[in-house]
């Protein structure tokens, strides 16, 4: 048997198992990390996606809102939900157009779309399930609720909109 002189290096056993045990810890945190992150990601692009949604409608309402005049329509039908007077320039003079919000049935998916009498209209988000409006004419306030749903996965938020221009 050969002798062993302070100069030769290496591991005991004992410094090995820790050294396994350690690396092992390592890799089945960065497994389990892994293995929760693919699980979760499709259920944080539903959230994503449907946040998105509440917040494009909830942007283009308040965004009417604030510029029409009158009293705000709300319409108890299933495929109406707001109609606007909203004031707009014309060639130098000041008009009225009407803005109103619809579900419809676009390409086989319900959209909630913003008709323009005068610019037509545009598709403002998909994958709204649910709305909710109530109009105070004393404070020219309309708040209104707009949820969406992907999958499994709903997203509400709460909007308040002030007129600018109060009723005449």
């Amino acid at each position: 048997m050969k002798r062993l002189h302070k100069t030769d290096r290496g591991f005991t056993l004992i410094e090995l198992l820790v050294g396994l045990s350690i690396a092992a810890f390592v890799v089945s945190a960065i497994a389990m990390t892994v293995t929760t992150m693919m699980r979760l990601a499709p259920e944080n692009t539903r959230w994503a996606v449907a946040l998105r949604q509440v917040q494009d409608a909830g942007y283009w309402i308040s965004r009417d809102v604030v510029e029409s005049q009158g009293d705000i329509g709300i319409d108890t039908q299933p495929d109406t939900f707001l109609a606007l007077v909203v004031p707009y320039e014309n060639a130098g003079t000041v008009a009225t157009k009407t803005v109103d919000y619809r579900f419809e049935d676009l390409s086989g998916t319900q959209w909630l779309t913003r008709n323009d009498s005068v610019k037509g209209k545009m598709a403002v988000a998909q994958l709204i399930s649910n709305t909710d409006a109530n109009y105070n004419s004393d404070n020219f306030t309309l708040t209104f609720t707009i949820e969406a749903t992907s999958g499994d996965v709903v997203v509400n938020r709460q909007y308040a909109a002030t007129q600018r221009i109060p009723a005449p």
